[in-house]
């Protein structure tokens, strides 16, 4: 059996050239791409696909457009109906997918549709892009790239669940693509934050050129550690957390933290003195009343915390916990105006191609990032013939990464994927800390 592929370009039919300009918050994103593979155990039909994504895109139209820049160098989607690369591949399993339920992991590189890392604007680069692919062995697994500048992981996951819904013929809500409204939240912030801000930072074209080519070089110089927590152990560990607690409430979330920068905290071995960052997303459309709820792009900022070595070694599970929950609870909205203000100011100035995330510098010295994604809906995504039962993702290419997922049980359990220097990832792959209800021992000694 051969390989059978389909290219086709989908199109809304609404080609309105109506010119949306990215906010400031965007084009800090760069042309990065949000990749994902939903597994399927039914056919997905390619035809009736691409016949309902051209009906969604109607309400999506910053999809099929294409990214620009104004004569004034501010980035910009062009609303002219370019398309959407959707390719259908039939498959043999040797040269195809070989799902889990088979033994071994997908490769995602063969049904993830190609992506350029590089490039964003020019050459008809699209925003989206779509492949089917058909093992012989049965099912379809839907692969998904969407450029980042458009959408975080919610609103990504969002476009995902309305064109379900439109492909079963269910009612969705309209998006709200006024990227205006979250520059505008920028005048509130105070005059200072305009001048400096603890999360982005403007660097030299040297410094953006030597960071990024570093993330280049190491990339293949990671590994990617997957790890799963079941519901029951979690709500043990949630319960022992609390339990070290006088008063106050912490997550499940806090606590699976918590006991992520305790481990890989360990894992490092860094002497005791030194200083350990926790940077954790947070999605601050939930803590600004004037942003509207159906406001569709990127809408995330980051919490950090700082501790030393020692501190993470000897600190309580429970204490750690409600440190990252008191980070998480305050101040998440003036932060984000913050945040705001100061992407505008450095846009301004014409010096927003060389802003970036703070984060990036400090992956390759003191910081864990972990991103809790586990209450996204991935696995209640149903074109009709039922729900994935896995999702899975490209690696993050910047070391001592967290991704929290959501599991296809949908019981409350977590998976955690870790992307780490191989030699750590190795290690904490045959660390008996991460073994089943290993965590009660290791915090009980405390």
């Amino acid at each position: 059996m051969t390989r059978s592929r389909r290219h086709s370009v989908v199109r809304s039919g609404r080609a309105t050239g109506r010119r949306v300009p990215l906010c400031a918050l965007d084009t800090t994103m760069g042309a990065v791409s949000t990749g994902r593979a939903f597994f399927f155990h039914e056919r997905l039909d390619g035809t009736a696909m691409r016949a309902s994504l051209a009906r969604v895109l109607r309400s999506y139209p910053l999809l099929s457009g294409r990214a620009e820049r104004d004569a004034h160098g501010v980035l910009q989607v062009r609303c002219d109906d370019s398309g959407v690369p959707f390719e259908e591949e039939d498959a043999p399993p040797v040269a195809g997918v070989r799902t889990p339920a088979a033994g071994g992991q997908p490769p995602l590189r063969a049904v993830l549709p190609k992506a350029s890392p590089v490039r964003l604007v020019g050459q008809g680069v699209p925003l989206l892009a779509v492949k089917l692919t058909h093992p012989a062995s049965g099912g379809t697994v839907l692969g998904v790239h969407m450029k980042h500048v458009l959408a975080d992981g919610p609103a990504y996951t969002q476009f995902l669940l309305d064109w379900a819904a439109e492909h079963r013929g269910l009612p969705h809500a309209v998006p709200c693509h006024d990227r205006r409204l979250l520059d505008d939240l920028a005048d509130g912030a105070p005059l200072g934050a305009r001048d400096h801000n603890s999360r982005f930072t403007v660097a030299s074209r040297r410094e953006k050129y030597a960071l990024l080519s570093r993330m280049t070089l190491t990339a293949h110089k990671l590994g990617t550690a997957t790890f799963r927590f079941d519901a029951a152990e979690l709500r043990a560990m949630k319960q022992a957390a609390t339990d070290q607690l006088p008063h106050g409430w912490i997550s499940t979330s806090d606590a699976l933290t918590a006991h992520l920068w305790h481990a890989l905290g360990r894992l490092r071995d860094r002497s005791p003195g030194c200083v350990e960052r926790l940077g954790v997303l947070v999605d601050f459309s939930g803590y600004l009343h004037d942003l509207p709820a159906n406001y569709w792009g990127n809408t995330v900022t980051c919490a950090e915390l700082r501790m030393t070595a020692r501190d993470i070694r000897d600190c309580p599970l429970g204490t750690t916990a409600r440190l990252i929950r008191e980070s998480l609870s305050q101040n998440i909205a003036d932060q984000a105006r913050d945040d705001l203000a100061y992407l505008v100011e450095q846009r301004t100035a014409g010096r927003d191609r060389r802003v970036l995330p703070r984060m990036l510098y400090r992956a390759y010295t003191d910081m864990l990032q972990v991103n809790d994604r586990a209450k996204l809906p991935f696995y209640t995504l149903d074109f009709g013939g039922g729900t994935p039962y896995r999702c899975e993702l490209p690696p993050v290419p910047i070391p001592w990464a967290a991704q929290i997922m959501p599991t296809p049980e949908r019981d409350g359990s977590r998976e955690v994927h870790l992307s780490l220097p191989r030699a750590a990832a190795d290690a904490l792959r045959g660390e008996r800390f991460w073994r089943r209800a290993a965590w009660k021992r290791a915090h009980r000694r405390r």
